[in-house]
């Protein structure tokens, strides 16, 4: 009696495991992991205008861009450390950081353009004694080999004395379109309270409009400033640009828009985490300032593209970004 209790004891037991063996094989054959929820119609970052990104670094302990328009990277001692995927470009404050290189005509040939990237700053230091780490900090720049800037520019400015904890992000353009009289242009993201924060910068330039924007992870930047006419207390998101004196910035004397841009002078090269004129040598025809320097924070994901994001796309690719996607 016994055994034939155990029998049907063990019979059962092995039922039991042969159903739930079978449910878990059901399990992993039909039941597949469920995916992300898309963000603003994309499944990951590369999808947005994938046919309009130029440039892409990822920083992943090398310089190359994935789609090689800045090619033959020359780093100058470059260094990587942990970033906010993977690895980041990271600058330093005792030695001269930056990478000089070959850039096509999809970069040297951008008359509208969004360039996007993390970024982890302390903000600069006023170079009172001059020095590497101190006063402004060059991000990237298009090399105008017989010109003092780069025909784009992006840098971190001298610091605002009334303002320590503000990082004061600039852009500028240089448009030699025969019609712009006032070639130089520029903007300026006023960044509170951010010190050592990684924060998601975008800029884009609409020349149908003639419109700079800028957002801070992924919303509408809150304080621009570094453009003519802007107001003292700022403009939220765009900022007007102008190819002549607009006496104000409502543009009272009629003066046409900035337009497309045209980047003259250019001789095929870019520079990564400085200014085109603190490289050694330098790469145009002027010298080291005391009042500038390299890049000394992080850079990570650094993207340019050939048109001017929407807004709705600079929020998407930030939230995917941020989300490792």
């Amino acid at each position: 009696m016994k055994n034939k209790t155990l029998n049907i004891g063990l019979g059962s037991a092995l039922l039991l495991t042969a159903l739930f063996t079978g449910c878990q094989d059901s399990i992993d054959r039909d039941n597949f992991p469920v995916p992300y929820a898309a963000i603003g119609g994309y499944e990951n970052s590369d999808a947005i205008a994938e046919g309009n990104l130029v440039t892409k670094l990822s920083f992943e302990d090398n310089l190359t861009d994935k789609k090689n328009n800045l090619s033959g990277m020359m780093p100058a001692s470059v260094g990587y450390s942990t970033g906010m995927k993977g690895k980041a470009y990271n600058g330093s404050s005792s030695e001269n950081r930056y990478a000089v290189a070959n850039a096509s005509s999809a970069i040297t040939g951008l008359n509208a353009f969004t360039f996007s990237f993390w970024m982890k700053s302390d903000n600069t230091v006023d170079p009172a004694t001059p020095g590497q780490g101190k006063g402004a900090q060059g991000i990237f720049s298009i090399v105008r080999p017989t010109e003092f800037w780069g025909g784009i520019n992006i840098f971190i400015e001298n610091p605002d004395g009334a303002h320590p904890d503000r990082i004061r992000l600039k852009l500028s353009v240089e448009n030699g379109r025969s019609a712009v009289i006032w070639r130089g242009q520029s903007v300026m993201m006023n960044i509170e309270n951010s010190r050592n924060k990684w924060v998601y910068i975008t800029f884009t330039y609409d020349p149908v409009i003639s419109k700079v924007s800028a957002y801070l992870n992924g919303e509408p930047a809150s304080n621009l400033t570094g453009f003519a006419y802007a107001p003292d207390q700022g403009v939220s998101g765009s900022a007007p640009w102008f190819a002549d004196n607009p006496g104000g910035i409502n543009n009272p004397n009629g003066a046409a828009g900035y337009g497309a841009i045209q980047l003259t002078g250019t001789n095929g090269k870019a520079v990564l985490g400085s200014h085109q004129f603190e490289t050694n040598p330098p790469l145009n025809n002027g010298s080291g300032q005391d009042w500038a320097t390299s890049y000394v924070g992080m850079l990570d994901e650094f993207r340019i593209y050939n048109t001017p994001l929407k807004s709705a796309d600079v929020n998407a690719l930030y939230k995917l970004e941020k989300d490792n996607r």
